[in-house]
């Protein structure tokens, strides 16, 4: 059985700023075109794994 995903990270859509963590905010412009949303997501959750910003079970979340 595979693990949960857990959320880590919220990405605010009208500003277009990623925090991730719990006890430790880190926040980002994000930069670039405009995506549709599960693909910003799917690149934002990739981008932040390969940072070691989140686990390999976590996810970004949109607002």
């Amino acid at each position: 059985m595979s693990k949960p995903n857990l959320v880590e990270g919220i990405f605010d859509s009208a500003t277009r700023i990623l925090t991730i963590g719990t006890t430790k905010t880190c926040a980002f412009k994000v930069t670039g075109a405009v995506l549709n949303s599960d693909l910003r997501l799917e690149k934002l959750t990739t981008w932040a794994r390969k940072q070691n910003l989140i686990n390999e079970n976590g996810v970004i979340a949109e607002i």
